[in-house]
């Protein structure tokens, strides 16, 4: 399993931007730019509980497990293509914060 790891955290004007390790199963380490909007945060965590981070690293761990190697994780990219790219997405990351 891969871990993640939130290394920043930035707010912005319409949501956030978060530097992210992911260390995966052969132990390579690599850094991720990642952003999340205001929409998608209040999609995945509707009551407004949870941090942002713990919502972009469930993001993260979401698209790892759908690639075929956390190699095929972007190195930029927004939050949004996991409910764009997988369906399914927007019920299964609400169970992976925390």
């Amino acid at each position: 399993m891969v871990q993640v790891e939130i290394v920043s955290e930035r707010e912005e004007v319409a949501g956030w931007s978060f530097v992210v390790q992911v260390l995966d199963e052969d132990g390579t380490l690599r850094r991720h730019d990642v952003r999340m909007s205001w929409a998608d945060y209040n999609l995945w965590s509707p009551s407004g509980g949870d941090e942002p981070v713990a919502v972009v690293a469930a993001v993260v761990r979401f698209m790892v497990s759908r690639l075929e190697t956390a190699d095929d994780l972007p190195s930029s990219f927004d939050a949004s293509i996991a409910r764009r790219r997988y369906e399914g997405a927007d019920e299964v990351i609400p169970t992976l914060i925390g």
